[in-house]
This record gives structure tokens, sequence and C-alpha cells, in this order.
């Protein structure tokens, strides 16, 4: 075989072997690439999932912490009512609207939020439905044994140290608080 030929065929060999392994290194560098664009779009992605799940257990804490904070308050202005014995229609109408609005931010915590957050909420709605009970029963004169404006008040008293709680305990969760106990 002449020199020449096999030079040329060689020429061409290592042109074709040449444009080949471009050709793959910039399919590699382009995949790569491609993964990578996927991995930072998926890593937005949960960044911005995780953004939006913050924000929705931010704002249920906050209906809760104000729904609690309303029902405790149109139950103390209830007994307060009572206790000086006073007209409670505008009482008893804020009452259950502050209670009805509780219930509702309630339910959706217990759909929503951790298990320590839930047993201190579990624990603000025991104590502030056994004053509702208290409370609805002085105002209707049917009180039970026990039942009493000095007992009231300490459950009230009760019920506020329990939101206090509460609340700490979901400013810690949220990163914008120290849990104090």
């Amino acid at each position: 075989m002449d020199p020449i030929v096999i030079g040329g065929l060689a020429g061409a060999i290592g042109s074709v072997v040449t444009a080949f392994t471009t050709q793959l290194f910039a399919h590699r560098i382009k995949a790569q690439e491609l993964k990578h664009a996927d991995r930072v779009r998926l890593e937005q992605q949960r960044s911005e999932e995780s953004k939006l799940l913050d924000e929705q257990r931010r704002s249920t804490y906050v209906a809760l912490n104000s729904a609690a904070r309303e029902f405790h308050a149109a139950l103390t202005d209830l007994l307060h009512a009572v206790q000086l014995d006073e007209p409670r229609d505008g009482e008893r109408e804020a009452l259950e609207q502050a209670r009805s609005a509780y219930r509702l931010c309630y339910a959706e915590a217990q759909l929503s939020v951790n298990d320590e957050i839930l047993e201190a909420a579990s624990q603000v709605n025991r104590t502030l439905t056994s004053l509702f009970g208290v409370v609805k029963r002085l105002d209707n004169g049917n009180p039970r044994a026990g039942d009493n404006f000095d007992s009231a008040e300490g459950e009230r008293q009760r019920v506020w140290g329990r939101i206090e709680q509460l609340r700490l305990l979901m400013r810690s969760d949220l990163g914008v608080g120290e849990l104090v106990v």
C-alpha cells in the first residue's frame, strides 16, 4: 500500500474519530447541563413548596392564636357581665361568634400542625370548652356544684396560661422565638 494512501486514510479516519469524539463529548456536556438545570429547577420548586408550606403553617398559627384569644376575651366579657348582673345579649352574641371562629381554626389546626403543637392546642381547647360550660351555666342560672365566679376566674387564668404556652410553642416552631418553659 502506498504511504500516501495510508496517510490519507489515517487522516480521514482521524477526522471522523475527532468529529465523533467531539460530538460525543458535546452530547455528554449537554446531558450534564440538562441534569444540572433539572436539579436546580427541582431545588427551586422544593424551596417554593417549602416556603408555601411555611406560610400556610404560619397562617394557621396566627388564626389559631387569634381565635383562641378572642374566644377567651368573649368568655371573660360574658363572665364579667354575669358577675355584675348587666345586660348580656351583646356578650352572648360575641361569644357565639368567637366560639364558632375558634372551632373552625382548631379543626384546621388538628389536620395541619405537628404533634407537639396539637397537644398544646388540645389543652387550650379543653380548658376553653370547660370554661365555656361554666360561664354558660352561670349565665343561665343553672350552675353545677363548684361552679362559681372564683372557680370560673381560676379556669380563665389557666386558659390564658395555656394560650400563652401554645403561642410560645408556635413561635418557636416558626423560628421566631425561643421556647421558655
